[in-house]
């Protein structure tokens, strides 16, 4: 696999912000702005619009089937956030991890992108997913069951409509006339990474995308997922171009007991290595605590962690 600016089998080091908790625009732009400091490659926000009071559905990222955190966290829009984001910094790059594409219209999801893309001079990573919260697009007024057909079209637009001049698309779920749509993003192409650990959700993300996201993933885990992922796209038609293998890293700072403690410095960096070793090429870490105080504290320790690696 392939990413830019990777150290040896070091991977390169995002962190996701506090967009959910106890948000605050003070927080999102403290963390934001640390972590450009430090030298991590990229910040990142997970993309929910609203929880049902009472769940039903499984999860199937986590290993209880629940979502990891209270259903009624405030939560900021994930595109709304990382435009403030993309305001307050210069150089590090913008992730969603991921955006639930099916259960937005296409067109609007394309010009939210591109703007985006667009304002921050070509910064945004995309992450994508089918969505697993049924009650959600219950809510939003979409069909659950036809998420998968949503997607792949959706994917498909998105990519005409940021690289062609007059785009035009007729399919199952979705169909327009010939448009103008402008600006383009400042990024040709924008990266569209995807989420899931299924057979089919890895063979999408190997096939059509440029980059895979993974959650919670051991070292040996995440080996036997590379290898699929490997196999799969040495056989697909964008095989001469880069992706990126994604995982994510729990961790905390503080007295929170979730996660890996990262103010222990060397087993960090060694934990890091191995998931480098095991191909990840991007690791992205999540301080349970979404507290924004530990966020900022997390992104010094892991810049010096960094910094160690490439000397």
């Amino acid at each position: 696999m392939e990413s830019t600016e990777r150290t040896k089998n070091f991977p390169q080091i995002g962190l996701m912000l506090p967009y959910e908790g106890a948000v605050s625009a003070e927080g999102l732009v403290e963390v934001a702005q640390t972590a450009e400091s430090a030298g991590l490659e990229s910040v990142w926000v997970g993309d929910h619009i609203a929880f049902p009071v009472e769940m039903n559905s499984t999860n199937p990222t986590m290993s209880t089937g629940k979502y990891p955190y209270p259903l009624d966290n405030p939560r900021l829009e994930a595109f709304t956030a990382l435009t403030f984001v993309a305001s307050a910094t210069t150089s590090i790059k913008l992730g969603v991890n991921a955006c639930v594409v099916p259960y937005r219209n296409p067109l609007l999801l394309g010009k939210v992108v591109s703007t985006l893309d667009h304002l921050s001079g070509g910064r945004l990573v995309l992450g994508a997913t089918l969505g697993w919260c049924r009650e959600e697009f219950e809510a939003l007024g979409i069909e659950f069951n036809t998420r998968r057909q949503r997607l792949d079209e959706s994917i498909e637009i998105l990519r005409l409509l940021w690289e062609e001049e007059q785009p035009s698309y007729e399919g199952e779920a979705f169909s327009f006339e010939p448009l103008h749509l402008q600006p383009k993003p400042q990024q040709s192409p924008i990266p569209i990474f995807f989420g899931g650990h299924s057979k089919p959700a890895m063979r999408r993300a190997a096939q059509i995308g440029d980059g895979w996201l993974s959650v919670r993933l051991s070292p040996e885990e995440l080996r036997e997922h590379v290898k699929f992922l490997l196999e799969t796209r040495q056989n697909s038609p964008r095989a001469d171009q880069a992706f990126t293998v994604s995982t994510n890293f729990p961790a905390r700072v503080g007295t929170n007991t979730d996660g890996a403690d990262l103010t222990d410095r060397e087993t960090t960096s060694r934990a890091l290595k191995e998931l480098g070793d095991s191909g990840a090429d991007q690791v992205i870490v999540v301080v349970t605590s979404h507290d924004s105080d530990e966020l900022a504290e997390a992104a010094n320790l892991l810049g010096s962690i960094r910094e160690e690696q490439q000397h």
